[in-house]
């Protein structure tokens, strides 16, 4: 059973500095400006304890896999504007 994404915290690797954030926020707001940012660790917020980065949706981990999945239709983009 994955955890909540509230629960699961996200390393985003940066030129100008790493950052963390809940995945819960990465979900809702994407890379934003920066389209190639993506979460290159993972944790529990509860334990500390890392995770897999299997705990981020494919369709979020804006990896190039992601990306090419998008880009051939095969997951949708969850930051497109409508």
């Amino acid at each position: 059973m994955l955890p909540p994404p509230e629960d699961v915290l996200l390393l985003l690797a940066h030129p100008f500095g790493d950052t963390w954030t809940t995945l819960a926020d990465w979900m809702e707001h994407g890379p934003g400006p920066r389209p190639l940012l993506r979460p290159v660790k993972a944790r529990s917020r509860l334990t500390g304890e890392d995770l897999p980065l299997s705990v981020v949706p494919l369709q979020y981990r804006n990896d190039g896999a992601a990306r090419l999945a998008i880009e051939r239709g095969q997951l949708k983009d969850p930051w497109a504007k409508l």
